[in-house]
């Protein structure tokens, strides 16, 4: 081996450029902040014009929305930003405005406290235990300060500012629906509900298709309440009316899903021009898949239409998911609770096989059976 400290060398390089990327991966979120921390508001109107940088320094394409909050209702009303929610590829950068906006009477002297939140939004939901499903975002902050200077003792505390209470009019059906949301040390933000969503949505798609957009609800619960929402490449959202939308603009979408004021999920979706066939080096995938294509062609097209078909209406698919989110989890579960949680998954698809539902039955009853295996283990 005569050559091998050239191979040494090549190793050493290689090593050299791949583990910093390694270490390199966070987690999907960070702000590039201002040197500007602080105002002083002398007179009224006031008008600031600021900037931050979100950064996607994670490993996969996210949905992100600028959230802010105040220790006091009343100057939520000064903030605009834009835009409020975008989509970022991995090392991708975005530079967001905001407004701060004070007119009419002088406000209270004291201190006002704004945290812009950039938040990176989770695509599928966390464990499911008991009846509650989590969902995890992660966020980092910019923090500023207003001061509002006064004389004499008009100026409110901070202290008395905090106990001001943020209340949003909602409907009372919503009301109790969000259990708990709350950040912990690590910038993360923990909503709990009682019902587990999967977003069900393409990938991609072209302009002026109507693509069908859907969600998914676990334990047999039905989706009242829960909006799906639409966020173009410029921020603007749109809510989804009916089973179906159009997309009017090429670039990178989002759908979201709410609860009342909560935004749960995010899944970035890539719009383009059908612009015919386009000439693009094949993988090797596609090319055994072409190659299967010419073998078969003359019942494929029958076949592929048949399957497609089953596929938009194959209620066993929920089957197979649900058995995949309690065994990804598996050891979050008591012996009661993963008996439980079998039971009902097998409950489900029994009904199906009553009502003679057609779809992939042998996947979901194996998914199933899987399960029946690996809790004998657990126990």
């Amino acid at each position: 081996m005569r050559n091998w400290p050239v191979i040494f060398g090549l190793v050493i390089i290689s090593l050299t450029l791949v583990v910093p990327s390694c270490y390199a991966v966070g987690p999907g979120v960070t702000v590039y902040a201002p040197s500007v921390s602080s105002l002083r508001v002398d007179r009224v109107p006031f008008t600031y014009n600021g900037s931050f940088v979100v950064q996607n320094n994670g490993h996969e394409e996210n949905v992100y929305v600028c959230r802010a909050s105040v220790d006091d209702p009343r100057a939520i009303t000064w903030i605009n930003t834009t835009p409020a929610g975008f989509v970022l590829s991995p090392g991708e950068t975005k530079l967001v405005n905001f407004t701060i906006n004070i007119s009419g009477q002088k406000p209270a002297p004291g201190a006002y406290h704004f945290i812009f939140k950039p938040t990176r939004l989770p695509r599928n939901v966390e464990p499911y235990i008991n009846k509650f499903a989590r969902y995890i975002s992660q966020a980092d902050h910019y923090n500023l300060t207003i001061e509002v200077p006064g004389e004499g003792g008009s100026a409110e505390s901070d202290d008395q500012m905090a106990e001001i209470p943020v209340v949003f009019d909602q409907p009372t059906y919503k009301v109790n629906l969000v259990q708990y949301a709350a950040p912990d040390e690590n910038n993360t933000e923990m909503i709990e509900i009682n019902r587990a969503i999967r977003i069900n949505a393409p990938s991609s798609a072209y302009v002026g298709d109507q693509v069908p957009l859907s969600v998914s609800v676990f334990e047999g619960l039905n989706n009242r309440d829960i909006d799906l929402v639409v966020m173009s490449p410029d921020g603007t959202f749109y809510p989804v009316q009916g089973s179906n939308f159009t997309f009017t603009q090429e670039g990178r979408w989002g759908v979201l899903t709410m609860i009342g004021d909560q935004i749960l999920l995010g899944k970035p979706l890539t719009i383009s021009r059908n612009s015919g066939l386009q000439l693009v080096m094949p993988g090797m995938d596609a090319i055994l898949l072409s190659v299967i294509t010419l073998l078969l062609f003359a019942s494929i097209v029958p076949i592929w239409l048949v399957i497609r078909g089953r596929r938009k209406q194959d209620n066993y698919k929920d089957i197979e998911f649900k058995a995949y989110i309690v065994r990804k989890y598996i050891d979050q579960f008591d012996a009661g609770q993963l008996k439980r949680a079998i039971a009902l998954i097998e409950e489900e698809y029994n009904d199906l096989l009553d009502r003679n539902i057609s779809g992939d039955r042998e996947r979901a009853r194996a998914s199933i059976e899987e399960l029946k295996t690996l809790s004998l283990l657990e126990s």
